[in-house]
């Protein structure tokens, strides 16, 4: 390749990276902290994790591909074992609003996580 083409590229650090959730995003956020907020089937330390990023709390991305996953499993049993409604519509909504400008990235301090 060109020099003139070449970039130097370099390793990002992914707890020093932010994400910030769009509103519509937060929001539907809320609505499934609304939706399993007293339930036995939601794990109560998914569930305080799941209320910051409703209210917007700086968050990294490893942060965010640690804890995605799980939201989604513990939504997912929620939704298994109560039948939930109001759940399975807010995860559709955070499904279908995070790809579409639902989130932005900004180089952060660098945090433990």
């Amino acid at each position: 390749m060109p020099s003139s083409h070449a970039r130097k590229t370099t390793g990002l650090d992914p707890k020093g990276v932010e994400v910030h959730f769009s509103p519509e995003v937060r929001s539907a956020f809320a609505d499934l902290a609304a939706a399993v907020h007293f339930s036995e089937h939601f794990d109560g330390d998914v569930y305080s994790i799941l209320q910051d990023w409703a209210a917007g709390k700086p968050v990294s991305v490893h942060e965010v591909f640690t804890a995605l996953p799980l939201i989604a499993e513990e939504t997912t049993s929620h939704i298994r074992k109560t039948g939930d409604e109001r759940a399975v519509e807010a995860w559709r909504e955070i499904s279908l609003k995070m790809p579409e400008k639902g989130f932005s990235l900004t180089k952060g301090r660098a945090r433990g996580a």
